[in-house]
């Protein structure tokens, strides 16, 4: 759980501190982000990898029989998966360029719960349903935005048409963070477990 708490705690403390000192840069930022190429490229090749590795682990059926299926490949190639995941991260970059930095980082909001939920789940403290309440919001932020990043991208141009929105989510962020990062530290000193 300590884990977990600053792994989330520290981006969202980072980019809620960043927002509050730098609005302007930070709504620069906000409207930049969603078309940027290099970041959409380099989500998009770790949400693609983070795949392979969940279907890899899980050893889903169905993958299973599509690997196997497969005309052009054999299936006692070992990896497979994470060969497709690399084919797959050049299509989506080459095919799928627009909004690419906002579906890449929808895809890992629906992915990091995967690891998260088992984490904490045997967790003694109340205080993991604040992981979790943050982790179903993060899916379905995800969700909607894989198949909408338009209405994402909308959204944060919204946020950004306004310095006391950009400050308002910033400060949001921060206190988030800040909590996470606190309560990191009472798990890693064992206050909570």
């Amino acid at each position: 759980m300590t884990f977990w708490f600053f792994v989330l705690g520290v981006p969202l403390f980072g980019y809620g501190l960043f927002t509050v000192l730098k609005p302007q840069m930070a709504t620069r930022f906000l409207l930049a982000f969603p078309r940027h190429r290099l970041a959409g490229q380099a989500l998009c090749a770790v949400a693609w990898l983070w795949t392979a590795y969940e279907v890899d682990t899980i050893g889903i059926e169905v993958f299973d029989r599509i690997v196997r299926r497969l005309w052009f490949f054999s299936s006692d190639i070992p990896g497979m998966v994470w060969i497709l995941a690399i084919i797959l991260t050049v299509l989506t970059c080459l095919w799928m360029e627009n909004l690419l930095t906002l579906r890449a980082l929808s895809a890992l909001f629906m992915l990091f719960p995967a690891e998260l939920f088992p984490a904490v789940r045997l967790c003694d403290t109340s205080w993991r349903r604040a992981l979790v309440v943050f982790a179903y919001a993060c899916a379905v932020t995800g969700m909607f935005g894989m198949f909408y990043p338009w209405h994402l991208r909308r959204a944060l141009a919204w946020r950004a048409a306004k310095q006391s929105r950009v400050t308002g989510f910033g400060a949001a962020y921060l206190a988030i963070g800040a909590l996470f990062l606190a309560l990191g530290t009472l798990s890693a000193t064992g206050a909570i477990k």
